[in-house]
């Protein structure tokens, strides 16, 4: 889940989804501005999707990260 500066969380969903591995980034209401499905192969991977890619987007405040156990 990802916080965006005001008025950009449109731009900001459409720049996420085009990451290889987001399945989907979609505009949400609440708390949060966007909500982002990312497949990754590990931890470390998934560490490095948040970090490097979708926290450098601009625009871009905080995120939540939630993981699916099953």
């Amino acid at each position: 889940m990802i916080t965006a500066a005001a008025g950009t969380a449109r731009t900001v969903a459409e720049t996420i989804d085009e990451r290889d591995e987001v399945s989907r980034a979609r505009v949400i209401a609440g708390e949060f501005d966007v909500i982002a499905e990312v497949e990754a192969e590990s931890n470390q991977e998934l560490l490095s999707v948040i970090t490097e890619d979708i926290q450098s987007v601009e625009n871009v405040g905080h995120t939540r990260t939630c993981i699916v156990l099953e």
